[in-house]
């Protein structure tokens, strides 16, 4: 029996292309386009692996991994956290005519700052975090290292 993947991201092209590198790697998959509609997913489905954005609609990626961490059902269920937010940062500073008016530095650090956050937390945090665009050989040996095939 395959091992079941939920992916949660507002983003309908990420997902899809997730989708498409677990099932050419024997995995099966379950989507959620935000953090409440992935809960409720969560709760009805049994997973073996969580892929979760970080930047979503109605519940972020950091508020509904705490969530999980603190429901007794879901909490032993491996996180895998993603975030392009970094990449799309670099491409709007790249644009900006003013080499020192950098807009989004606030937001950069406080991104920072919350992902480190969560690593000092001890128990709580996630098994890794993948920078979108997501690189598919990396990206299935973690999950084979994670929950095997």
């Amino acid at each position: 029996m395959s091992k079941m993947v939920m992916i949660i991201d507002d983003d309908e092209n990420a997902v899809k292309f997730l989708e498409v590198i677990l099932d050419e790697n024997g995995y099966d998959s379950l989507a959620a386009y935000d953090g409440r509609e992935g809960m409720e997913k969560l709760k009805q489905n049994k997973v073996d692996l969580i892929i979760l954005d970080v930047m979503m609609p109605k519940k972020t990626g950091f508020v509904l991994f705490k969530q999980l961490k603190k429901d007794e059902e879901l909490r032993d269920i491996p996180v895998l956290m993603l975030t392009g937010v970094a990449a799309s940062l670099d491409d709007v500073d790249a644009e900006a005519e003013d080499t020192f008016a950098r807009p989004y530095d606030s937001l950069r650090e406080s991104l920072r700052k919350a992902i480190q956050d969560m690593r000092e937390d001890g128990d709580v945090r996630p098994e890794m975090f993948v920078d979108k665009p997501v690189d598919p050989v990396t990206f299935i040996a973690k999950i084979r290292e994670l929950i095997g095939d």
